[in-house]
C-alpha cells in the first residue's frame, strides 16, 4: 500500500498546481464581455471638473495593447486657477496585464528611473469620502531635453470584488498580480504630476488637490449602471465645484505657492537636485 503513497502525493500536487493556474489565467470565464462593458463606462467621466478642465491625449495601439487596456483615458488636466497640471491614466482590462503593469515597470521603458527602491503606500483621505488608499513613488530622468522629477499615485478598482456595484472601492495591494489575477475587468488608475524640487512631499503634489475633486466624480462614473446616460460636462463641474471657501483657499495658495519660487530658490533647488541625481541614477527610476 505504502508504494501508492508517492503517486497519491503526486496526483495531489499537480491538481494543487493546476487549479490556481486555471483561476489565474482565467481558462473558466470569458475574458472579454465583462471588461468590454465596463469600458463604457469610461465615457462618463468628465473632462471639467470644477477648475481643471481636461485635454485628451492619443494612446498609441501598443501601449494600450501591453497595458491590456480594453477601454483608456489619457488625460492632462490644468487648474485654470493655479495652472497645476495632473495627468490621469485610467484603463480597465483583464486583471492579469492591468495588474503586472505598474509604474516601476512601464516608467522605466520611458527611460525613467525609480527614487525610492520601494513605493509607499498613501490612504488618501478627503473629507466625506471614502478612504483610497494608493501606491506612489518617485521618478526621474535627464536626457538632452532636460531633467524631469515626476510623482506617480496608482490604485486599482475591482467591481467583482462585490455585488454592491453602487460602491467604489479603490484597493493598492502591494502583489497586485496575485490579488487580482482572475479579476476579468479591473480598472487602474494614475496620477502624476511634475514636482517642483526633489524635497517636494506627497502632501504637497498637485495629484492631491486634483484627487480631492477628483475622486467623488470618477466614483460615481464608474458606479453607475451600465445603460444608463452620460452625465454632462456641465452637471459635472457644478457637482465637483469646491463645496466650501476651504478648497478655493488651498487653490489659492497652490497658486501662490508656484508663482513665489524666485531665482534664489530655483538656484538652491538646483543644487539640490544635482546632488539627488547622482544616487537616483544609481537606485532606480521611471
Amino acid at each position: 500500500m505504502s508504494r501508492y503513497v508517492p503517486i497519491v502525493l503526486g496526483v495531489f500536487t499537480i491538481v494543487g498546481l493546476t487549479i490556481p493556474q486555471f483561476i489565474m489565467t482565467d481558462r473558466w470565464a470569458d475574458t472579454n464581455v465583462t471588461a468590454v462593458q465596463r469600458a463604457k463606462l469610461l465615457q462618463n467621466v468628465p473632462t471639467t471638473i470644477g477648475n481643471w478642465h481636461g485635454e485628451d491625449m492619443s494612446v498609441d495601439e501598443s501601449v494600450r495593447d501591453t497595458a491590456g487596456a480594453t477601454g483608456a483615458i489619457s488625460r492632462v488636466y490644468r487648474n485654470i486657477r493655479t495652472g497645476e497640471s495632473v495627468d490621469l491614466w485610467l484603463i480597465v482590462g483583464h486583471g492579469r496585464p492591468v495588474s503586472a503593469h505598474t509604474p516601476n515597470i512601464c516608467y522605466r521603458t520611458a527611460g525613467f528611473e525609480m527614487r525610492a527602491p520601494e513605493s509607499s503606500l498613501y490612504p488618501m483621505v478627503f473629507p466625506d469620502q471614502p478612504e483610497a488608499p494608493f501606491l506612489t513613488n518617485t521618478f526621474f530622468k535627464e536626457d538632452v531635453t532636460g531633467r524631469r522629477l515626476v510623482r506617480v499615485f496608482w490604485s486599482w478598482y475591482n467591481p467583482e470584488k462585490d455585488d454592491d456595484l453602487s460602491t467604489v472601492e479603490w484597493e493598492a495591494p502591494s502583489n497586485a498580480r496575485w490579488y487580482f489575477g482572475n479579476t476579468r475587468a479591473l480598472y487602474k488608475m494614475y496620477f502624476t504630476s511634475e514636482m517642483r524640487d526633489v524635497s517636494e512631499t506627497a502632501e504637497e503634489s498637485a495629484c492631491l488637490r486634483f484627487a480631492r475633486e477628483f475622486m467623488p466624480v470618477v466614483n460615481k462614473a464608474l458606479a453607475v449602471v451600465y445603460g444608463d446616460a452620460k452625465p454632462s460636462d456641465t452637471a459635472a463641474t457644478d457637482d465637483a465645484a469646491p463645496a466650501d471657501a476651504d478648497a478655493t483657499a488651498e487653490d489659492n495658495k497652490a497658486g501662490d505657492a508656484a508663482a513665489d519660487v524666485d531665482t534664489t530658490a530655483s538656484e538652491t533647488a538646483e543644487a539640490e537636485d544635482g546632488t539627488e541625481t547622482e544616487s537616483a541614477v544609481s537606485s532606480s527610476e521611471k
